[in-house]
């Protein structure tokens, strides 16, 4: 994949934005791993020590855990839809997170229940 976008980035002068795509992807699947930090400023979505989503409190109308497969979430990587945007990088325990914007935002992670609670329950919370 990542051989065929450089091809195309070099022989068609219009497709040069397709480079950065599997490269990101590759640095995912290098690192392995995604982080959900939650705090009193609200969610920060990391993979490889590298913030890639933050939400602020504001802007969260509801959190929830639940088994997300790939093929729901449009496959492995960071992936946007119309009205949803996720990181997955594995099927599994996710966290889904409900935007003031009217969009969803999806992430597989580890113990996504505690995230959503302490999203949830967060004091200073509506």
């Amino acid at each position: 994949m990542i051989a065929a976008s450089i091809g195309l980035a070099f022989l068609t002068p219009v497709s040069w934005w397709l480079f950065p795509a599997p490269l990101v992807g590759l640095l995912l699947i290098l690192f392995g791993s995604t982080r959900v930090t939650v705090d009193a400023r609200g969610v920060t979505v990391s993979a490889a020590r590298l913030p890639i989503r933050r939400f602020r409190t504001d802007q969260i109308v509801a959190a929830r855990s639940g088994y997300a497969r790939l093929a729901d979430l449009g496959g492995f990587g960071y992936r946007v839809m119309p009205g949803r945007h996720t990181v997955s990088l594995r099927p599994g325990d996710a966290l889904w997170l409900e935007l003031n914007s009217g969009r969803e935002f999806v992430v597989t992670v580890d113990d996504a229940e505690t995230a959503a609670r302490l999203i949830t329950e967060f004091p200073g919370r509506r």
